[in-house]
């Protein structure tokens, strides 16, 4: 009788996987722990975070971690650095010990791909700031992205496993969002995202006016750079989201569609999506959108040289999500046929949300004009030209920003709106007044010159507004966190079991009831820990595989006990001299 190989099950390569790869990882995490420490210096980090007046809330994290650090008997420095240098610093260059920063938010479980997967450890954005080149993370990642929503679980609670012992990162918290809004006015949610910005402007509550709605915002050079797929500049949360329309807008956990007037996927074997746009869809300079559009924009998130240099230049913004495409075909000027040979349905999906570029106008900025570096990536995109409901009017250098209503625009004028634009619109535009620091927002609404405001407000902004007669708060949840990154390429944080230690010094709860006042929630679950939010929670047992939270802080209210902490961290092979850690 012939032998027969035995058949492998999904669930078993899954398995074979994670033994494998972990097995591998563990053996490396082994010889961390054992390895001779024949230094004499102490060990020392730099902390990277903006300053308060940019975002009170990670520069106070930032100052606390480094006091813990410091007990632990770490050399630790606070480096508070302006916003955009801080992007620089941590999404282009790694150029970085520690940071503490606000993420935006995973938008789908897939995220974590782009976060994470080495195949862009060299390249810039969110994807793979942290360096990390992990075989287990990738196969982990891969898997999900194939897999059906049952099989899709278990490989996602096997990889936040994986990620809690080698700690890439950490969360300390989600946020809560807080604006303030005029006493006249109603707000149904805060305004950060385009569609929130939208359901404000059609909120049936308020009632209509001429003249455009008012929005406070603060910061430096937010004007400086409206360019939709550059990360290092500030800019207005949610502004540029207007301006380009995406073929399909998430809300929530809905994907709706935009451009697209229909979505038709097939499944069976590769899966595939045909796009029909809607018809008579234009730019904002009179100029027809069609098909060639979008296949233009995803090859060009691709590679912004269109293939003048070897490997390509991809885009810091959306290129985790262009690569889940295979390949495009335009069958004719409203229709296009999108591949994903190596995705299922619920992750192929989000690169429908990539912002359409027009190709008049980006295909000229394909030039390369430096190391890597293509006129695409380095434009200021001073006169955006999109496709959104609302288009630039005028920009008025820190000071104001206007938006005005694009007449052009379809869903304008059909009767088949998304549920989202059901009384659209109730104002003409929108104006962003921007303050230079959050009390100036703050005052400008308590004195009537803006009707709600959009950028975040610090404990003390927010007391104020409450107590004013005019002015009261509203809040409202979000994706986005507050995150503690590591740079891999440093000697110490290369050690996984050392990033763990350090994600440990940070009392999470301490830090939502003294610095959040408790308009937070912290992050202490195992899916928490890696940035997935409430409202993303799947089923499955990840609660009952860990202790309550696997990141525990040695200490309480925010004090170390000092004697636990140099404990752990002898036992991963660190030693210390007059409470000193050294390498």
């Amino acid at each position: 009788m012939a032998d027969v190989a035995p058949s492998v099950t999904r669930r078993g390569l899954l398995a074979a996987v994670g033994v494998g790869t972990s097995a591998l990882a563990g053996c490396s995490e082994r010889l961390w722990s054992q390895a001779e420490t024949t230094g004499s210096d102490q060990v020392s980090l730099r902390i990277k975070a903006v300053p308060a007046d940019d975002d009170y809330f990670a520069a106070t994290i930032a100052s606390q971690l480094r006091e813990n650090y410091a007990s632990a008997g770490i050399d630790a420095t606070h480096e508070p650095v302006a916003k955009a240098e801080l992007y620089r610093d941590i999404l282009l260059e790694g150029d970085y010990d520690v940071f503490v920063a606000r993420h935006p938010g995973l938008d789908e479980y897939d995220a974590l791909y782009e976060l994470l997967h080495s195949r862009f450890v060299s390249e810039p954005g969110w994807q793979n700031p942290f360096h990390v080149s992990d075989v287990t993370s990738d196969d982990y990642l891969e898997i999900q992205r194939e897999a059906d929503e049952s099989e899709r679980q278990d490989v996602l609670v096997d990889l936040i496993e994986h990620l809690l012992r080698t700690t890439p990162y950490t969360t300390v918290t989600f946020p809560y969002v807080v604006s303030g809004v005029a006493e006249s006015f109603s707000l149904p949610t805060p305004p950060r995202r385009p569609h929130e910005y939208l359901e404000l402007l059609s909120y049936s509550e308020n009632e209509s006016r001429d003249g455009p709605i008012e929005v406070g915002v603060f910061g430096e050079h937010l004007t400086e750079r409206l360019n939709p797929i550059t990360v290092d500049r500030n800019r207005i949360s949610g502004l540029l989201g207007l301006v380009y329309d995406p073929l399909v807008r998430q809300i929530g956990d809905e994907y709706v569609p935009w451009l697209a007037e229909d979505v038709e996927w097939t499944t069976e074997g590769r899966v595939q999506a045909r796009v029909t746009l809607r018809e008579g869809v234009e730019w904002h300079d009179g100029e027809s959108l069609d098909a060639e559009d979008v296949a233009f924009t995803l090859d060009f998130i691709g590679d912004t040289s269109m293939g003048e240099v070897d490997g390509g230049v991809p885009a810091p913004r959306y290129r985790g999500r262009q690569t889940l495409l295979g390949g495009t075909d335009v069958i004719d000027s409203r229709t296009i046929e999108l591949s994903f040979p190596a995705a299922s349905q619920m992750a192929a999906r989000r690169l429908l949300t990539i912002p359409v570029l027009p190709a008049h106008i980006w295909a000229d900025r394909s030039e390369v004009i430096a190391d890597r570096q293509t006129r695409a990536i380095t434009t200021n995109n001073e006169d955006p030209v999109g496709s959104g409901l609302f288009a630039f009017s005028e920009v008025t250098t820190d000071v104001e920003v206007e938006l005005e209503p694009f007449d052009g625009h379809v869903l304008r004028e059909t009767t088949d709106r998304p549920a989202v634009l059901e009384n659209f619109s109730q104002f003409e535009g929108l104006t962003f007044r921007i303050a230079p620091n959050p009390g100036a927002m703050g005052d400008a609404l308590i004195d009537g010159d803006t009707d709600v405001t959009a950028s975040e407000l610090p404990p003390g902004t927010a007391r104020d507004i409450r107590t004013a007669a005019t002015a009261s708060t509203v809040t409202g949840t979000t994706d986005s966190f507050y995150m503690i990154g590591y740079n891999s390429r440093q000697d110490e944080l290369g050690n996984p079991n050392f990033r763990q230690l350090c994600s440990r010094l940070i009392d999470r709860e301490h830090a939502v009831r003294e610095f959040f006042e408790g308009f937070a929630q912290t992050a202490t679950t195992p899916a928490a820990l890696v940035g997935i939010s409430e409202s993303m929670a799947f089923d499955s047992d990840l609660e009952d595989r860990f202790e309550s939270d696997p990141l525990s802080f040695p200490g309480t209210d925010g004090e170390l006990n000092t004697s636990r902490v140099q404990s752990l961290f002898e036992d991963i092979g660190y030693r210390y001299e007059d409470d000193l850690l050294l390498e």
